[in-house]
């Protein structure tokens, strides 16, 4: 099978980790960079002021921004490296959670992915998990997630992100199944990710 660096995106609690694990225990050592929120930094602690405006976008935001764009950058500069890496979140949700939650728009990842060469790298599968909300409504609140209440809204805007994204090797997983009336098994699922 031919070496890849992978991204797995979605929604929290969707069996991100699980199919990780799935492509490390079938592939071999993969290393595992999980993107999670961003973090606060002391380095950040003088934009904590939500008054302080920069072009608009509250100054506090501007940092998370600056933040996330070095590592998304970075990110996808090791991506084009051919390392054995595993994205555990990657940028999509960047342009998901950005608009939603931080006050300013993700849409700069897309030129991301231009700038860096990525849009015409084959060598990166992109995995988006999905799941249909009418089979199985799982949820359960660990007090991690942003807002539970926009997990519908949060998956149009990963589909949209999706769609948007040159990354060539790109597939949709629904984690769901109508004939088994909930989840369907790992292994199914690992297989539909590695085909």
């Amino acid at each position: 099978m031919e070496k890849l660096v992978y991204a797995v995106e979605g929604l929290d609690r969707l069996g991100k980790s699980t199919l990780i694990q799935g492509i490390r225990n079938q592939l071999g050592y993969y290393e595992v960079i999980h993107f999670s929120k961003p973090q606060k930094l002391d380095a950040y602690s003088r934009a904590s002021d939500q008054s302080l405006s920069f072009a608009g976008i509250p100054l506090a935001s501007q940092q998370v921004y600056q933040y996330q764009h070095e590592s998304f950058l970075n990110s996808m500069l090791i991506a084009r490296s051919g390392a054995r890496i595993i994205f555990d979140r990657w940028h999509l949700g960047e342009a998901v959670y950005s608009p939603l939650y931080r006050g300013y728009s993700g849409d700069y990842v897309f030129k991301l992915e231009e700038s860096t060469g990525l849009s015409g790298y084959s060598g990166v599968r992109l995995i988006l998990l999905t799941e249909d909300f009418d089979i199985a409504e799982h949820f359960v609140d660990d007090g991690e997630s942003f807002d539970i209440t926009k997990r519908r809204e949060e998956q149009e805007l990963f589909l949209a992100a999706f769609e948007r994204s040159k990354v060539r090797d790109k597939r949709i997983i629904c984690v769901t199944d109508p004939g088994l009336g909930g989840f369907k098994p790992k292994a199914q699922v690992l297989a539909e990710a590695l085909e």
